[in-house]
C-alpha cells in the first residue's frame, strides 16, 4: 500500500479515499458481517494505541490489516487516509514480525465508514465495526503519519485518533 497518496488534491480539494488490496469496497461489508475477530496482531514493540500495521484475525481464517496514508493537503497540513489489505493464505504471511493476541470473539454485525472532512479535505480515515451488542470497534488514522490507532472493547489503551473523535462523521460503508 503507498505510504502517501501525492496526487489527492483536485480544484482546490483533496479526496482520500480508502485504498484497497485483495478486497473490493464492495465486498467488504459481506465479508465482515457476520465474521467474528479472534485475535489482532501488531508488529513488534507496537500497541493498540499507535501502530505502523494492525491485523485482525478473523473466524474464517482471514486477515484484515490496517495502515495509513498520510498526505499533504494544504501547507503543512497533512490528513490520514485508511488502508485495507485483506491477506488469504500463509503465503502472504512469510517471514512477519507481527505478534498475535487472542480475545474474546468479536463477532460484526455492522460496518461504517469515519470520515473526516473539511472545506480543503475529505477523508476516508476510519472503519467502525459493531458487535450484536452495539459496542464498537475503532480503527482510525492515528496521530504519527502512517499510524493506526484502535479502540476495542478488549483494550484499555489509550486510543489516539489524528483529529478528536467529535469532529468526524459516520456514513455507511
Amino acid at each position: 500500500m503507498k505510504p502517501f497518496i501525492t496526487d489527492a488534491c483536485k480544484d482546490g480539494r483533496c479526496t482520500l479515499p480508502f485504498q484497497f488490496e485483495g478486497v473490493e469496497r464492495e465486498r467488504l461489508e459481506h465479508m465482515l458481517v457476520g465474521n467474528c475477530i479472534v485475535a489482532y496482531a501488531l508488529p513488534d514493540g507496537h500497541s493498540l494505541e499507535g501502530a505502523w500495521q494492525c491485523r485482525f484475525i478473523l473466524a474464517d481464517g482471514g486477515i484484515l490489516e490496517f495502515s495509513s496514508a498520510c498526505t499533504v493537503v494544504d501547507g503543512w497540513q497533512e490528513v490520514g487516509s485508511l488502508n485495507i489489505r485483506c491477506i488469504r493464505g500463509e503465503a502472504d504471511l512469510k517471514g512477519d514480525i507481527f505478534k498475535s493476541i487472542l480475545v474474546g470473539r468479536f463477532c460484526i454485525d455492522a460496518v461504517e465508514c469515519l470520515i473526516y472532512e473539511d472545506p480543503s479535505v475529505y477523508s476516508e480515515c476510519g472503519v467502525i465495526l459493531y458487535d450484536f451488542l452495539g459496542r464498537e470497534l475503532i480503527i482510525a488514522a492515528g496521530v504519527s503519519p502512517g499510524a493506526v490507532s484502535i479502540k476495542a472493547p478488549f483494550s484499555d489503551e489509550h486510543f489516539s485518533p489524528e483529529f478528536p473523535l467529535d469532529n468526524y462523521c459516520r456514513i455507511a460503508l
